[in-house]
């Protein structure tokens, strides 16, 4: 099966892994991917349900995580071990109309490793004010990358995107979505196997309740434990929520 999932496909982000999988910034060390949203106490993309973890299935760190988390591991591989520390710090929201107070978290601090080495910190929240911050670095023993961007070599050498698109994935769509359907076409035609497969996109979500299911036991859990089903003190949170909105006929207004 494919998914659509932008974070890792078009000519940009293909590139970038190539780049970064045959070694032009050195082994990776570290990832740090940061992302803090103003929104005046109102609804994300004006979508109240977002913010209830019972209609979501959890918070910001979900909703925003699972591209980010795929996109990580299509840099470096997967992730064997996530700690995170979760919060709610915008106990009311409204849009003027609808007020809630929201389930699912609007802000968490996460740092994990690769199963190959690296480290990485992660922080989004939607509970910012006054001023946005957002970013990528991805650091390693020969430089950093910057996706979208360029590449910075340790002898100062800056390599923009550009040229990285033209020597490592010249053939792909620069659109991430009209990759996506090129990945679909080849899927079916060739057998070949997407980047942005159904495998990956579960291992993504994994990472994600990972750092959730961290915050909730305040220990550090492996992605394995959450594929498994070893671990799930937050997720059964989560199930308790839609069950109790299904109950009360909440999907049916």
């Amino acid at each position: 099966m494919t998914l659509s999932e932008p974070s890792v496909l078009g000519a940009g982000n293909v590139a970038m892994a190539r780049a970064i999988q045959e070694g032009l910034i050195g082994s990776v060390y570290m990832i740090m991917d940061y992302a803090a949203v103003t929104l005046g106490r109102n609804f994300f993309a004006g979508t109240a349900w977002r913010h209830m973890k019972g209609r979501a299935g959890a918070g910001w760190i979900n909703d925003h995580g699972v591209h980010r988390t795929h996109f990580f591991t299509e840099v470096n591989g997967p992730i064997k071990e996530v700690f995170a520390y979760t919060e709610i710090f915008e106990k009311q929201l409204t849009d003027g109309a609808t007020t809630i107070h929201p389930t699912g978290e609007d802000t968490s601090v996460t740092v994990f490793r690769f199963e190959k080495g690296g480290l990485g910190h992660w922080m989004c929240s939607t509970a910012a004010h006054g001023e946005n911050t957002g970013g990528v670095w991805i650091y390693g023993s020969k430089g950093c990358f910057r996706p979208g961007r360029h590449a910075t070599l340790e002898n100062g050498e800056l390599i923009p995107m550009i040229d990285i698109i033209k020597r490592y994935a010249p053939e792909v769509p620069q659109d991430p979505f009209a990759h996506s359907y090129v990945e679909l076409g080849e899927a079916i035609a060739e057998q070949k196997t997407p980047i942005s497969s159904a495998e990956r996109g579960l291992e993504a979500l994994s990472i994600v309740f990972a750092a959730l299911e961290s915050a909730t036991i305040g220990q550090p859990v492996t992605v394995q434990d959450i594929i498994l089903g070893n671990k799930h003190a937050y997720e059964d949170t989560v199930l308790e929520e839609m069950k109790a909105f299904r109950k009360s006929g909440g999907y049916n207004r």
